[in-house]
């Protein structure tokens, strides 16, 4: 071994260049395969995740390290010109430093892992790689419903998280606040509405209430936070006449768009075997006095007929 360490100072500078580009193909090609290949030997997707970024970020290590031994006589004398162009890349390279520093901001802070639901900025998706530079989503709602994944893959630059907010929907409290919205007629039973709603919500969400609550307990042994109430609410408005119901309760953030199916079809059920005292408010449609109006033509008419009186008088 101090053979070869002897043989690789001793070469020139040609000779240096030459076995540099053979040893990065030869390095670079070895952690290809074990990339390929390692990761199979693992059941679990996360064990085969982190396998396969540990053997990518060891070929990195590894050609940085044979590089710096096959030049190791010449950087102490080069310390000078690396200063000077480290100083140009870093000007040039700016981008990719400031993703270089996000990604380790994201790894030492845990601002999210591999399978949480994340917002980065406008983009909203489940992550699937953290990489050095970029992190990839699998992107859901934009044209398709709220939490339902619309298969487009998005790639953000790490340097996003150092200027902008991150929202995590995984991290602590796996469960975010949701409301639906009925509307019933005036003449509808406010109080047998009001306690048919919040009925069918607490029977929707019972089986991982007790969860909510304990990863809440959690949340509020870490940070500083008051006690928010668990169970569903519902709040009455009187809008155009009619009665507006908002119903509020927590749901697993992969399970918005399903709970909401549960409830308009348990509440839609409930009404429909209630009709005496329940009945759906239609939506209030604004008729506007135009051209084409009966209105203007009752006044198009009158101005037409006390036009001819005019005439008549006037002979």
């Amino acid at each position: 071994m101090r053979d070869l360490l002897t043989r690789a100072v001793s070469l020139s500078s040609l000779e240096k260049c030459v076995a540099a580009v053979i040893g990065i193909v030869f390095i670079h090609a070895t952690f290809r395969v074990l990339e390929q290949t390692l990761p199979r030997r693992f059941g679990r997707a996360d064990a085969r995740y982190k396998v396969r970024k540990f053997v990518i970020f060891s070929g990195y290590f590894s050609i940085l390290l044979f590089l710096a031994i096959l030049f190791e006589d010449r950087l102490g004398r080069l310390s000078f010109a690396f200063g000077v162009v480290g100083a140009g890349v870093a000007v040039a390279l700016q981008d990719v430093l400031a993703s270089i520093a996000g990604a380790f901001s994201i790894g030492f802070s845990r601002l999210y892992t591999i399978g949480d639901r994340v917002q980065i900025g406008d983009t909203r998706g489940d992550v699937i790689d953290i990489g050095l530079l970029r992190t990839t989503l699998m992107e859901t709602g934009n044209w398709v419903s709220r939490d339902l994944y619309n298969g487009r893959i998005v790639r953000i630059p790490n340097s996003t998280v150092l200027k902008g907010s991150v929202f995590n929907y995984s991290h602590g409290f796996r469960f975010i606040w949701d409301e639906i919205k009925v509307l019933l007629t005036a003449t509808s039973d406010c109080k047998l509405a009001r306690e048919m709603l919040l009925r069918v919500a607490k029977e929707a969400i019972g089986e991982y209430l007790l969860e909510a609550q304990t990863s809440w307990k959690a949340i509020s042994d870490n940070y500083r936070s008051a006690n928010p109430p668990l169970q569903p609410t519902v709040a009455l408005v009187v809008n155009n006449g009619s009665l507006e119901f908002t119903v509020s309760y927590v749901v697993d953030y992969t399970k918005r768009t399903a709970m909401q199916d549960q409830l308009f079809t348990r509440i839609v059920e409930e009404i429909a075997n209630c009709t005496s005292l329940l009945q759906w408010a239609l939506p209030v449609s604004t008729v506007t006095n135009q051209q084409g109006s009966p209105y203007a033509i009752d006044e198009h008419l009158s101005s037409s007929t006390h036009g001819a009186d005019h005439a008549a008088d006037a002979r």
